[in-house]
């Protein structure tokens, strides 16, 4: 407003296509104005502007926000009017609402909503994952005792015992 003289105005954008609510910036490059904004009967079931008269100091931004309803009809195209000198100027500012984009979708599987239980391992499951323990710790002992009591057929016996307590746990983890 006033940058080309008093109650001049021009618009940035000078057309307006928009799917949801917008602020009008009321920047006044002059003496002190009062504005008026409204929007011409197409537009009126859509668009609605906060306030219609607004009073913006030398050297002041007012920002008006317009509201696209929810509910109104689109595509529809009319006029926003900026209005200022008590009527002695005015500037039709185009303005088209579109539909709004849908949001992005994403697929949700059903089953990720139910509720799943926690199977309990059988006895065999729990078995079969402590057998290679137990034949480890009998096969470290065997070693153990067979280092201490190194002579004799003891010895062989532990021996033969920690041999067989590895062919295990090599056979239970393969």
């Amino acid at each position: 407003m006033n940058r080309d003289g008093a109650n001049s105005l021009d618009a940035t954008p000078a057309r307006l296509e928009t799917d949801e609510s917008f602020v009008v910036e009321l920047a006044n490059h002059g003496t002190a104005s009062h504005v008026h904004l409204n929007v011409d009967d197409s537009l009126a079931d859509s668009v609605g502007v906060d306030a219609g008269n607004h009073y913006v100091r030398k050297d002041e931004t007012v920002s008006v926000p317009v509201a696209v309803r929810d509910g109104g009809a689109r595509p529809v195209e009319g006029e926003l009017a900026i209005v200022a000198g008590y009527g002695a100027e005015r500037l039709a500012v185009p303005v088209r609402v579109t539909e709004p984009e849908a949001p992005p979708t994403v697929a949700v599987d059903e089953s990720l909503g139910e509720v799943g239980t926690r199977e309990r391992p059988s006895v065999r499951e729990r078995s079969t994952a402590f057998a290679p323990a137990a034949v480890a710790v009998v096969g470290v002992l065997a070693v153990t005792l067979a280092v201490v009591f190194a002579n004799g057929p003891l010895a062989a016996l532990l021996g033969v015992l920690t041999l067989a307590c590895a062919a295990g746990a090599w056979y239970a983890l393969r």
